[in-house]
């Protein structure tokens, strides 16, 4: 039996309460003098408190709105910050042959799903043996600007503040300038839980993400993620410690149930009508 079939299983053990556990939930309801249910009875009568992350489809998506600094949200709201904690984040990069508005905006000609190495799938044509010293990757390869032909992307997994399961947030190049919160938030990540006394991992802490517009020498106008650190979870607090606990079962279930999917989703990700962003003096790193 292959992952995908365990995970098939497991996802659908999960879905699948017994018949006796299930008949226990509705007779605490049915007892109480109301008939009202907590939304843990609820849970219970549906198979408990788990819930399933999709195995063959995305994650929703929260997207960064290029023309304002704001979010929209996968239920179509449009929003200046969102609060919560990454449980996972990656670099993935894509270059694409066509320049957007001269052909279809996608799948990518050549895409990495870690930054890393570089695919080879399907119709794609790889550009180079690592990403590091690929050409498409190099600054100057842009057709306007001081910009890389290959979009370096970041994509957060984040669990909003009131959500069960985690969005993707993809940071664009503007994004990942050096003189931008981002990439130094998530280096110093470790040292913010490390002095709060949680550990070292960055799912503890609580972050803030908001936008600002940043303006380049060409004219065109970006969208720049902006993290701010809310609090560090406390272990020693009883509150907090189920909140940690949450989140680690998510961070299991994700890594199980949403990892084996995610040079997919890169790869067949299409450009979502986001231009090459043309870097005027402020080249990122």
């Amino acid at each position: 039996m292959d992952k995908k079939q365990q995970n098939q299983e497991g996802q659908a053990a999960l879905a699948e309460p017994s018949p006796q556990h299930q008949q226990e939930a509705l007779a605490k309801v049915q007892e109480q003098p109301t008939a009202l249910a907590t939304a843990e009875q609820i849970d219970d009568m549906f198979g408990g408190s788990g819930y399933q992350i999709p195995i063959d489809a995305p994650l929703p998506q929260i997207v960064i709105l290029r023309e304002t600094p704001k979010f929209e949200t996968p239920e179509g709201e449009t929003v200046k910050e969102i609060v919560g904690h990454i449980i996972y984040w990656h670099h993935a990069n894509q270059y694409y042959a066509e320049e957007f508005g001269e052909g279809e905006a996608g799948p990518p000609t050549c895409a990495s799903p870690d930054g890393i190495k570089p695919l080879c799938d399907g119709d794609m044509e790889q550009q180079g043996d690592v990403c590091r010293t690929c050409k498409m990757n190099q600054y100057g390869t842009a057709k306007e600007g001081r910009g890389k032909a290959c979009q370096n992307t970041i994509r957060l997994y984040v669990l909003a503040k009131g959500e069960v399961i985690p969005c993707v947030i993809k940071a664009s190049p503007a994004s990942l300038g050096k003189k931008e919160s981002l990439m130094k938030w998530l280096t110093n990540a470790p040292n913010i839980a490390a002095k709060a006394g949680a550990g070292t991992k960055y799912q503890l802490i609580q972050v803030k993400f908001t936008l600002h517009t940043k303006d380049f020498e060409t004219g065109f106008k970006a969208s720049v993620l902006d993290l701010e650190t809310i609090r560090v979870l406390n272990p020693q607090d009883k509150a907090d410690m189920t909140e940690i606990m949450k989140l680690g079962k998510l961070f299991g279930e994700f890594m199980v149930s949403y990892m084996d999917r995610i040079k997919d989703d890169v790869v067949a990700e299409h450009l979502n009508n986001e231009p090459e962003i043309p870097f005027g003096d402020e080249v990122p790193i």
